[in-house]
């Protein structure tokens, strides 16, 4: 699974047993987004301004 840091957007693969206590890239202790996409239609076109990866406006 692909989770964001919501401090810093900091992005890694991970499952969810196994996420660390801190962001491995700003050391605090945040939240994880699980930004992994399950369906073929939350593919984002390109050049759409939305970014692939998160699903969201830039």
């Amino acid at each position: 699974m692909n989770w964001k840091c919501d401090n810093c957007g900091y992005t890694f693969e991970s499952e969810p047993d196994k996420l660390p206590e801190k962001c491995p890239s700003c050391q605090q202790k945040c939240t994880f987004l699980n930004i992994t996409c399950y369906t073929p239609e939350c593919q984002i076109p390109q050049g759409s301004g939305i970014d692939p990866r998160i699903g969201k406006k830039d």
